[in-house]
């Protein structure tokens, strides 16, 4: 999505903003905790998909449909593999 110079500049307003607020509270640790969580639970998805030996297709595309759908299910996109 292609956003004009002033949403650009906007959003980073309101991103530093937030960042400001957020570095004044404990929230900021919480918030470091709950994505460094999320972040591990998604690569050890990805990682039981490449040890699957059952996903065993020459292409791969068993496997990089699951490590996609593992994406999506943890609110993540990509513009490879959408269909």
């Amino acid at each position: 999505m292609k956003h004009s110079t002033f949403e650009e500049l906007f959003a980073q307003a309101i991103g530093t903003e937030v960042l400001k607020y957020l570095s004044h509270e404990d929230a900021w640790k919480t918030l470091v905790q709950g994505v460094e969580s999320t972040a591990l639970q998604v690569l050890t998805k990805i990682q039981a998909i490449l040890n699957d030996e059952a996903l065993d297709d020459p292409a791969c595309f068993r496997r990089i449909d699951a490590i996609v759908e593992a994406f999506h299910q943890s609110g993540l996109s990509t513009t490879r593999h959408d269909f």
